[in-house]
């Protein structure tokens, strides 16, 4: 019989990002430590999560389905739409650094302001990432090691919406070789099996 209890439902959640390297919590209870940054309000929408796999299956001579499947590669992608314009999603979105951007002083009477350019080709702006998916005390934290942005969303302006920033962001390999997607997950048990 089923439990209720069972299934996971995102309430509400958030998303940080920090330099590549940056030391991931140690629990899902553990707070986001030194260099991560919160990038603020989420669309209702959430996050969505896409899997993916890229496999070598081999036929046999006479037989329908093949014999041997292989996995060739494995990859995924991570979906969430930002209310809020800062610096770092203004990075993500348009792919411009830090050290590429200018932050002009307010002076009389005209408010501060930011300065950047964008178009010419680069490599992409390289984060670790974590995300939080929250309900009560049921928590999911996902963390990956390196990510880039693979897909940007367009930018509506109008008196009816906020001026969201959708971001797809790709797991690209660890640094070291390590795991490149860890996740805590709670209140989920382990079957206990027997040899």
């Amino acid at each position: 019989m089923g439990n209720a209890d069972n299934i996971k439902i995102g309430v509400k959640g958030r998303a940080y990002v920090a330099p590549v390297g940056t030391t991931f919590p140690t629990s899902p209870f553990t707070a986001w430590g030194t260099g991560w940054v919160d990038l603020g309000y989420i669309h209702p929408d959430g996050l969505e999560e896409a899997l993916g796999e890229d496999r070598t299956e081999i036929p046999a001579w006479g037989e329908e389905a093949p014999v041997k499947s292989r996995v060739k590669s494995r990859d995924g992608s991570f979906k969430l739409t930002f209310l809020e314009t800062t610096a770092d999603i203004l990075q993500l979105y348009y792919a411009v650094k830090a050290e590429d951007m200018t932050s002009v002083a307010a002076t009389g009477g005209d408010p501060q302001y930011l300065s950047f350019g964008t178009g010419q080709a680069s490599p992409g702006i390289e984060r670790a990432l974590g995300l939080d998916i929250i309900e009560g005390d049921d928590i999911e934290r996902i963390m990956i090691a390196r990510v880039d942005v693979s897909d940007r969303g367009n930018r509506k302006r109008s008196a009816e919406d906020a001026s969201n920033f959708e971001l797809t962001f790709k797991p690209l390999a660890a640094p070291s070789g390590g795991q490149a997607v860890q996740r805590f997950i709670t209140n989920v048990t382990l079957p206990v099996t027997t040899p």
